[in-house]
Order: structure tokens, then C-alpha cells, then sequence
């Protein structure tokens, strides 16, 4: 039987290019097995490109503009948001059936198999598990029903698991495309538009939307999906916040997610050579 293969896209802001852009490409080229295309979409294309020619990257890459993917009024939107926008139409671009969203600070620290990505041809939803008492579930959990209220359903399916942030987060074309019709049909044409440009963009609103929780919610009490669901927290995920999360950090999940912007790269070099993982011979 063929192995399927998943197109993979990175929203890379220019800050991400000085940061762990490279350990996350060349993370990619050693661990991600099922491998289509690679697109990296970009708010300052010559930059990137510049970048991605110096690591030696360009014929393994497909680069492209933010305006490539969004309206003139999307534009104007906060960049966060933008981003958003761009993961959702990523349909447009990405070629294969299934296909992944990797996060440019996101580190693939083991070999990503097929089966890690997929089950019964319907990308795996990985969900984060919370012990209570804990404020972010709460944060989340408020997540979770903005969107329901935003997609005329009720969430029964979806909050029983609340967390779908992952920074290697895959899509179904079919499941993605359907989702973009209903938004459609609810709020006509420039539905996000219409959605996000009352929303200001800062930490007190950033649950009132969540493009991984919209499609999760879409899936999970819209379409009734039949997909399968992991907890992350089962050595597939880990989420450094902060330096105190990164000193614990043990590099010992299959997927690390590096971020802050100021954590020491050079500290999580070591750590990965420390612990032999096969990434430390191409860093």
C-alpha cells in the first residue's frame, strides 16, 4: 500500500527567520517521513528568501507572499490574525489530500511516521490534556464556545477535550473547504472580515477566535466527524511557555514547541546533542 504523503506549510513573520527557523527546517528534512511539498508563506518574502538561499534550503521549499493568500482588506488585518486566515485557506495551496501546519518555532525532535498524522485516511485531532484546577482550560474552555456560538452549534463533542492547540496541526482539504463554505453561508462573502474586524488583536481576546479550535469544533459537533483523537500530552507534544517549562523539558516527546522568542538556542542545541537524538548530527 502507497504511504501517504502530507504537504507541509509554515507561516514564518520575519522576527521567526533569526530564531529556530533553521533547527525547524532541518528537523523537518531528517524526522517528517510522509513528505509532499514544503511552503513557507511569508510577510517579507525577500528576507526569507534571502535566508533560506544562505542555509542552502531553496530547491527543498516553495516560498511565497502573505498577499498570495489574503485580500487587500484581510491585509489590514493584526498579523495574528492574518496568520490565521492564511492556515484556514491552506487549501489553496497545498496540494495533497491531508496536509500539516508546522509552527516555525516548532522542533520535530523524532521521526514523524504516517500513522502519527493519520488514521482511516482522516488526519488525527490531538487534543492537550489539563489538570484542574488550571486558568488556562478555563481560557480555552471559553475558546471552545466563542466558536461553538460563532458556528450556530453546540460544543458537546468538543468540550470533552477543550485544547486543540498544536503547532503540528494537520487539516482534511474536504473537512477545511466545507468549513469555509458554512462560514459562507453564515456570514457571506468576506466572512472572516466580517468575523475579525471587530476584534482587537491582545491577550484579553485572543480565545474570541482560534483557527485549530474552529476547525476542531466544525469537525467534532458541525460535521460530526468520524476522526480519531489523541492527548498530546501522551510523548507527542511539548509546549515550553517559559523558561521554567524549558528547564523541565526532558526533549523526550516527538514534537516540541519552543515559544518564546528568548529562550537560548544554543541551550536547546545542547540539550538535544546531550541526549543524542539523531537531530544533534545535523545542527
Amino acid at each position: 500500500m502507497t504511504e501517504q504523503q502530507f504537504d507541509t506549510f509554515i507561516c514564518v513573520h520575519q522576527r521567526d527567520v533569526g530564531y529556530l527557523l533553521e533547527m525547524v527546517l532541518r528537523s523537518y528534512k531528517l524526522n517528517f517521513v510522509p513528505k509532499g511539498r514544503l511552503i513557507l508563506i511569508t510577510n517579507d518574502l525577500p528576507y526569507l528568501r534571502e535566508f533560506i538561499q544562505r542555509i542552502g534550503f531553496e530547491e527543498q521549499t516553495v516560498l511565497m507572499d502573505d498577499r498570495d493568500c489574503l485580500s487587500k482588506e484581510e491585509m489590514e488585518l493584526p498579523g495574528w490574525f492574518r496568520q490565521q486566515l492564511i492556515k484556514l485557506r491552506s487549501y489553496e495551496f497545498c496540494q495533497t489530500a491531508n496536509f500539516c501546519c508546522l509552527g516555525a518555532d516548532t522542533v520535530l525532535l523524532q521521526q514523524i511516521n504516517e500513522s502519527d498524522l493519520s488514521d482511516n485516511g482522516k488526519p488525527v485531532l490531538y487534543y492537550t490534556r489539563h489538570l484542574l484546577p488550571d486558568p488556562h482550560y478555563r481560557y480555552e474552555r471559553e475558546r471552545v464556545n466563542y466558536i461553538a456560538n460563532l458556528l450556530k452549534v453546540e460544543p458537546l463533542n468538543a468540550k470533552r477535550y477543550t485544547d486543540f492547540i498544536s503547532d503540528l496541526f494537520c487539516f482534511n482539504r474536504e473537512f477545511l473547504m466545507s468549513l469555509n463554505t458554512y462560514l459562507k453561508e453564515l456570514y457571506g462573502e468576506n466572512s472572516y472580515i466580517k468575523l475579525l474586524q471587530g476584534i482587537q488583536d491582545n491577550p484579553k481576546n485572543r480565545n474570541k477566535f482560534g483557527e485549530w479550535t474552529l476547525y476542531s469544533v466544525y469537525v467534532l459537533d458541525k460535521l460530526k466527524g468520524h476522526v480519531t483523537l489523541r492527548n498530546s500530552g501522551d510523548g507527542f507534544l511539548y509546549q515550553a511557555h517559559s523558561n521554567l517549562y524549558l528547564r523541565l523539558f526532558q526533549f523526550n516527546t516527538k514534537v516540541a514547541h519552543f515559544v518564546s522568542k528568548d529562550f537560548d538556542v544554543n541551550y536547546i542545541t545542547r540539550q538535544i546533542a546531550k541526549r543524542k537524538l539523531p537531530l544533534a548530527g545535523v545542527l
